[in-house]
């Protein structure tokens, strides 16, 4: 999403992913076994090891956990089937296991966070009415469809019109969402499932009117997206951009908060709690976004003195905060992750 904090700076609010849950139980209770059947401590050596034992492509270890790949499951489960497909049982495509960003140049780009790698996937052929108006956010629901939100631009433009977008070749579909809803003339998303491990899940949106980026409260809400309705829920403090998970929660990343900051957000009130300070200057943010993989964030940040955006790893077990891929070479103004992503169930 772009912030205004200087020219209307994109926030890319994003939510985060991707994994699936259920196709991707972790093992939360074990480490991955070593060659010899012993157990220990998961490396990501002997979790590959193990999962490919079990007809996954890899695996990759979230703190003792290892979690594998391409179908979910712990380390120690076995083959059900071909180990393999876009759908391994648990209602994810296997595209949705993975996190999704957009940049103000309409490049849809998925990135594989256990690796550090980016895959284009293509240019967005979106047709938003008026002139220069660019992506301002983007979600990613349990299809791997991802939804992007587009806001003014440079040039004007209208703001608010959210298209239905493939994450095989970034083809863009129109859709019948009425703008500037409830007053969330442009907002950043992320889906959160309905109940931990559970295949339902809600699009829960922040944000309000395009002027007031940045400048104080905005409004949390949810979107219908059978209706595609908007209905308010409360007031955030800040302009976050926006995580769910499948463990049903919600997260916001709050550029704007003094220090910056990631909170977890109620879902029924919009009341933040669990905050993590952020020793990252945030105070020239041109851009920014979120997601959440892996039981860790990832911050998607570009200020006035970068050259592009910056991928910051948050990791929830001892708060550290790293630049882990500095000068991506992309103006990232939207992250997506479906609830399919890996987890830890706490």
């Amino acid at each position: 999403m772009t912030d205004s904090l200087q020219d209307s700076m994109r926030r890319p609010l994003g939510q985060a992913a991707v994994a699936a849950l259920a196709a991707l139980l972790l093992c939360t209770a074990c480490s991955a076994a070593d060659d010899s059947g012993t157990g220990g401590a998961c490396t990501q050596a002997r979790c590959d090891s193990t999962c490919r034992s079990g007809g996954r492509p890899g695996g990759t270890c979230i703190g003792d956990v290892c979690s594998c790949l391409g179908g979910g499951g712990d380390a120690d489960a076995g083959t059900d089937g071909d180990g393999g497909g876009d759908d391994v049982g648990d209602g994810c495509d296997e595209r949705a296991r993975w996190i999704y960003i957009v940049s103000a140049e309409n490049q849809l780009i998925r990135f594989y966070p256990d690796e550090l790698r980016l895959e284009p996937v293509g240019t967005l052929d979106c047709t938003p009415t008026g002139t220069g108006a660019t992506p301002f956010s983007m979600s990613v629901d349990r299809s791997a469809t991802a939804w992007v939100l587009y806001g003014p631009g440079l040039f004007g433009g209208n703001a608010g019109e959210l298209f239905r977008v493939s994450t095989v070749d970034a083809h863009c579909e129109s859709t019948t969402f009425e703008r500037n809803q409830e007053g969330l003339e442009v907002f950043g998303m992320g889906f959160s499932s309905d109940e931990a491990g559970g295949d339902r899940e809600t699009l829960f949106i922040g944000g309000g009117p395009q002027l007031s980026i940045g400048t104080g409260t905005s409004t949390l809400a949810t979107i219908d997206m059978a209706a595609l309705r908007v209905g308010s829920i409360g007031p955030l403090p800040g302009w976050p951009e926006l995580t769910g998970t499948g463990a049903a929660e919600l997260w916001g990343f709050f550029p704007d908060t003094d220090p910056p900051s990631v909170s977890k957000i109620d879902k029924a009130s919009g009341n933040v709690s669990d905050t993590y300070d952020l020793p990252i200057d945030t105070t020239s943010t041109e851009a920014w976004a979120f997601a959440f993989w892996g039981g860790d964030f990832w911050i998607f940040l570009k200020t006035l003195a970068d050259s592009s955006t910056n991928i910051w790893k948050l990791e929830t077990d001892d708060r550290s905060v790293t630049n882990v891929y500095p000068d991506i070479g992309q103006r990232i103004v939207g992250a997506g992750v479906s609830t399919c992503a890996p987890i830890i169930l706490r």
